[in-house]
């Protein structure tokens, strides 16, 4: 990683020496997609944003564009913040997470992966990393933004918040210190992001932070005609769980992604693995933490494909943790021999702090059952009333692989 005084310098970001061009996989061109989009915009129509916290959203897979991974069209763009703050009275362990992040990028071959630690992460160069990985992004690929830190409440500048209040992430300055100056509020990151990308492409923004329910405020007008999903580890009230190896949210992620592979299950929605999410949070971590999603009008839950599926057999931290102490025991045995293995959980990231939070027996790999989790996204889909856009959906997907292209102009 580059220095914060040579990004200074540069008045650029780390860039990855292993990028791969945008044009490198053969994306589709985007008039493929053009009517797509347009029958898209004619479905949602007026619909509202969703905004859910704690409870299942629907995740039957109701999307045309299904991720890279499976479609072999467009690419992931991805860009990591994560701040420990080692030089103010309010250090955290926010880095683990990003290279927790990092860590499944390369397992999911993503190969435009940028991460920013700590002083690298001022506000003038956050902004530059938004509009440089944005600009890479072409009309079928993904752009996904973790940030890991603080965040913290300011007043509303320009009243377009209900409680009076706007939400913001905390970066710093070149001295690592936190400051008014420092702030970028969820008015300027979504114009930053929205001003940075194409109309298709489709954002996904993960936090993992205090105040971060509404970090990224999906009602506002800058997202009215983009797919954009965001996942937030709690509630605007809230102080995210800094589990030494992170944030509850980020472990409770990572854990469903390992167990939706071991499931074999390759090709799923955003609301599936929210659900998911949801239940590692309950089971593994007695429900220590609200999460929240919420989508732009643009998009629903089981309306985008989840971009990150691993190439590679993926095992989470705290999946690696129980098995490498196991010694043949079971879960809860094997964790709690790795919380008394300093050297285990230095090689992993753990901290010992964890162990409060962690009820073991949710760590049984293999135990989930992919249509339960379906069952509970139908549940909540035909309560909106939807089979009749479902069916749309499907005529659509169907005519859609009868002529080879997404042109939708016939139905």
């Amino acid at each position: 990683q580059a220095s914060a005084a040579q990004v200074a310098a540069k008045d650029t970001v780390p860039t990855p020496a292993h990028t791969v061009p945008p044009t490198a996989h053969g994306r589709a061109q985007p008039h493929r997609f053009a009517s797509a989009m347009d029958f898209l915009k004619n479905l949602v129509g007026a619909a509202q944003a969703l905004k859910q916290t704690n409870q299942p959203v629907a995740s039957v897979a109701n999307y045309l564009r299904r991720a890279p991974a499976t479609s072999g069209d467009g690419d992931v763009h991805m860009l990591i913040f994560a701040l420990d703050y080692k030089r103010t009275s309010n250090a955290l362990t926010c880095s683990m997470d990003g290279r927790n992040m990092e860590a499944l990028a390369r397992a999911c071959g993503v190969t435009d992966c940028v991460a920013m630690y700590d002083e690298q992460c001022t506000k003038d160069a956050a902004f530059r990393a938004i509009q440089q990985v944005g600009a890479r992004c072409g009309d079928d690929d993904y752009f996904i933004i973790y940030y890991s830190g603080h965040g913290t409440s300011v007043e509303d500048s320009d009243g377009d918040e209900e409680d009076g209040q706007d939400e913001a992430f905390c970066f710093v300055d070149p001295a690592g210190q936190i400051s008014c100056d420092t702030l970028m509020t969820d008015d300027e990151f979504a114009e930053c992001v929205a001003g940075a990308t194409e109309e298709g492409v489709r954002i996904v923004i993960l936090t993992d932070c205090c105040h971060s329910g509404t970090i990224a405020d999906l009602e506002k007008d800058e997202w009215e005609q983009r797919e954009v999903v965001s996942i937030a580890g709690c509630l605007d009230g809230q102080t995210s769980g800094d589990m030494g190896k992170g944030g509850i949210f980020t472990h409770a992620l990572l854990l469903a992604i390992d167990q939706l592979q071991d499931a074999g299950t390759d090709d799923y929605s955003i609301g599936m693995l929210y659900n998911l999410t949801l239940d590692k949070d309950n089971k593994v971590f007695n429900s220590a933490q609200d999460i929240t999603i919420q989508t732009s009008r643009a998009v629903k839950p089981d309306g985008m494909a989840w971009p990150l599926i691993p190439k590679t057999d993926y095992k989470a931290p705290l999946t690696q943790a129980a098995q490498q102490a196991g010694g043949g025991g079971t879960a809860e045995e094997a964790m709690q021999q790795a919380m008394v293995n300093p050297q285990l959980l230095q090689q992993l990231g753990i901290k010992p702090q964890l162990a409060q939070f962690i009820n073991s027996s949710g760590l049984q790999s293999g135990e989930i059952d992919v249509k339960q989790f379906l069952k509970a996204g139908v549940e909540c889909y035909m309560e909106e009333g939807a089979p009749k856009m479902h069916a749309r959906f499907s005529e659509a997907r169907r005519h859609s692989e009868q002529v080879g292209s997404g042109d939708l102009s016939n139905l």
